[in-house]
């Protein structure tokens, strides 16, 4: 499973729900359990699967499809942006994620020091000095949201295998003129990963 489309999951599914009505969306979900044994929630981290399936309901113009849904979530606004894998946070729950993340001193610090280094949760909050309870609950967030991702991970003394993180994001800016606008820089490595970003954009 590629850990980035776990940011994506849940508004995509939303989208799909909205845009394609509750009978279009059972009758997926039903042919993605009985090709796949999966959930268009599970389906969508490993998008290959649930592109299959919608190119069986809609044929080539699930590609269309696919694009609208992703373009209402997360946008390439310039030749530039794609260059430099920039994209614009258009689903306004992603974005109020984010928003929490960063506003937070302690998320912040997190995912900012983790940024193209992968640490363990200990060291974590060993070096960044963050108490234990608190440390904890932030860290889960901020995995169960997708924006720290699995990067690798290290033996113990004793042989146990201990997961190591990283930020999500290679860089975030968030601009206030007008409105709230939230932009955010992937890591090639990340986009390479991405099946959602690699099915969608990679063509």
């Amino acid at each position: 499973m590629a850990e980035i489309d776990t940011f994506f999951a849940s508004s995509l599914e939303n989208m799909i729900r909205d845009n394609l009505g509750d009978t279009t969306y059972r009758s997926i979900q039903n042919r993605l359990f009985e090709k796949y044994g999966t959930s268009i929630t599970q389906s969508i981290k490993e998008f290959t699967k649930l592109d299959s399936v919608l190119r069986e309901f809609f044929g080539a113009g699930a590609e269309d499809l696919e694009k609208k849904f992703m373009d209402r979530i997360c946008s390439i606004k310039s030749k530039k942006d794609k260059v430099e894998n920039r994209f614009t946070i258009s689903d306004p729950v992603l974005s109020q994620t984010i928003l929490k993340a960063f506003g937070d001193d302690e998320m912040s610090k997190i995912l900012n020091s983790s940024i193209g280094e992968p640490w363990t949760i200990t060291e974590i909050l060993e070096k960044l000095h963050i108490p234990t309870t608190s440390g904890y609950r932030k860290i889960n967030f901020l995995i169960e949201h997708g924006l720290l991702i699995k990067s690798g991970h290290e033996y113990t003394a004793n042989q146990r295998t201990v997961d190591k993180y990283k930020s999500l994001f290679d860089n975030v800016n968030i601009d206030f003129n007008n409105k709230i606008t939230v932009n955010v820089q992937f890591t090639q490595e990340v986009i390479a990963n991405s099946t959602v970003l690699q099915t969608v954009y990679g063509k």
